[in-house]
């Protein structure tokens, strides 16, 4: 019994917000069934490649099952309503009216189950000029504002290393779904919960938005400096960099302590939190200078002595090798067939006892469409085999 057990979920989406959003689901217990086309989903056709299998793939379908349906057949598409009749909650990121186009928008989908949760993701939106156009992840990046405050100030924008608007908006999708159960089980009525990629990311960019729209202010890129508070910044050791950030007035003073540095504590430049943004490129030379010759062990071991925010700049391979790393769990063992056990990783929502959420290994395509069918529709052997003959399957 975890805490989304017998709640049933069909899987419509494609790629990365919509997958990842239903395997959260998944994770904590939702019975969640992908659909995929004859063919099967694109995403099983990207590299990288363990053997045959796609890693883009199995990183963002585990703790699912795998039906096939042809969509483009009407008995096919008269088998995909008679399984949305029968779940809790739906995931789908087609362009915007795809769903409506094949007679499968919202207002017809409850006529046969109103309590029904429908979680549409799109790139940009119903509305607007840009409504039901294609979107992927580095034009949300850039169209967001996101690179433009990314990167060195005199260089040009830039994108991050992931997919960080296609993650945000499937945890998004996954919080919207799970706000809808709620509230169907106070109303008995069901959701039409709709997110846009675009929409989710600027969400995240609050603070420099309404700075804007408030102050008249629009924010540059300023390199690896938070562009906020001084000291906040990469600084250079002899053998890698380490992070520091003083929000605070008492991390400030910490600082200057473990720096041996009390007379900072007295230079004007730098008495409050104001007066050090103003100054920071001259309060990141002196710690420059403080940290320059040392390893990033010994910076780390002082700063922690007293107690100042820091980390180190860890890559990949550093980064597993980090006792944090498995301290907290990060990576789980999924046994996937013809592969064995592959490391991927884990759900990070930590719950106790049978709430605890459990990463299943992703399905083969159409792996599990008879039982599905069986399971959720009741159709026999022979039924399905109909199904397959009508080009349904």
């Amino acid at each position: 019994m975890r805490a989304l057990t017998g709640v049933r979920v069909l899987d419509l989406s494609r790629f990365v917000a919509g997958p990842f959003c239903c395997q959260i689901l998944g994770d904590h217990g939702a019975d969640v069934i992908k659909v995929e086309k004859s063919d099967g989903e694109p995403a099983r056709r990207m590299p990288p490649f363990i053997k045959d299998e796609s890693l883009y793939f199995l990183a963002y379908n585990g703790s699912k099952r795998s039906v096939t349906v042809n969509f483009r057949s009407e008995a096919g598409l008269g088998l995909l309503r008679r399984l949305i009749g029968k779940a809790d909650i739906v995931v789908e990121n087609f362009r915007a009216g795809t769903m409506e186009k094949m007679g499968l928008g919202y207002a017809s989908l409850t006529q046969e189950n109103p309590g029904l949760i429908l979680v549409s993701i799109s790139g940009f939106g119903t509305e607007g000029p840009y409504a039901g156009l294609p979107a992927f992840d580095e034009i949300i990046q850039t169209m967001s504002g996101l690179a433009s405050l990314t990167g060195e100030s005199e260089g040009p924008p830039r994108l991050t290393g992931t997919y960080v608007a296609d993650f945000l908006t499937g945890v998004y999708g996954a919080l919207g779904a799970v706000l809808a159960l709620h509230a169907r089980a106070l109303s008995g009525r069901g959701q039409w919960v709709r997110m846009n990629l675009l929409q989710c990311l600027i969400s995240i960019l609050n603070t420099t938005v309404c700075r804007y729209l408030t102050l008249g202010e629009a924010p540059n890129r300023q390199g690896n400096r938070n562009p906020l508070i001084a000291p906040g910044n990469l600084y250079r050791a002899s053998d890698g960099y380490v992070t520091i950030e003083c929000l605070t007035q008492d991390m400030w003073e910490d600082l200057a302590r473990a720096m041996e540095r009390s007379d900072l504590l007295q230079d004007p430049r730098f008495a409050d939190v104001i007066s050090r943004q103003r100054h920071a490129d001259a309060l990141d030379q002196e710690i420059d200078q403080w940290i320059r010759g040392k390893r990033v062990d010994q910076v780390l071991d002082i700063l922690r002595r007293h107690a100042v925010p820091s980390g180190p700049v860890l890559d990949i391979p550093a980064l597993v090798n980090h006792p944090q790393f498995a301290a907290n769990g990060i990576v789980t063992a999924v046994e996937v067939p013809g592969l064995g056990a592959l490391p991927l990783l884990a759900p990070p929502i930590h719950m106790d006892g049978e709430a605890a959420a459990l990463r299943r290994r992703p399905p083969r395509q159409g792996e599990h469409t008879e039982k599905v069918l069986g399971e959720w529709l009741g159709l026999t052997t022979s039924e399905i085999e109909q199904l397959r003959a009508s080009a349904a399957l």
